[in-house]
C-alpha cells in the first residue's frame, strides 16, 4: 500500500486533482482511466488480462461488466510504474 507522505504519489494525485474535470471523481471507467495513463482503452483492457496496470473494481458480472478505477489506485499505479522505469 501506499504512505501518504510519498511525494511521488502525491504529486500525481494533485496532477490528476489539476484536471477540474476529475478533480471530485473518486472513480474512473476504462476510457478515463486510459486517458490519463496516456494509453489506449484496449491496451488497458489487455493489462487486466494479463495482470498489469492499475488495481480495478469489476462492477456485475459477465462479459458486459463495468470496470472501475480508484483515483488512488491510478496515482499509486504511476507512482510505481514512473520509480521503475
Amino acid at each position: 500500500m501506499y504512505s501518504l507522505n510519498n511525494t511521488k504519489y502525491e504529486s500525481i494525485l494533485h496532477s490528476i486533482n489539476s484536471n477540474e474535470q476529475y478533480k471530485y471523481m473518486v472513480t474512473f471507467n476504462q476510457r478515463t482511466t486510459a486517458k490519463i495513463i496516456g494509453v489506449s482503452d484496449s491496451t488497458l483492457e489487455n493489462w487486466r488480462r494479463e495482470g498489469i496496470g492499475p488495481n480495478f473494481k469489476k462492477i456485475d458480472s459477465g462479459r458486459r461488466g463495468r470496470v472501475l478505477y480508484l483515483k488512488t489506485d491510478i496515482a499509486l499505479w504511476l507512482s510505481e510504474t514512473i520509480e521503475t522505469l
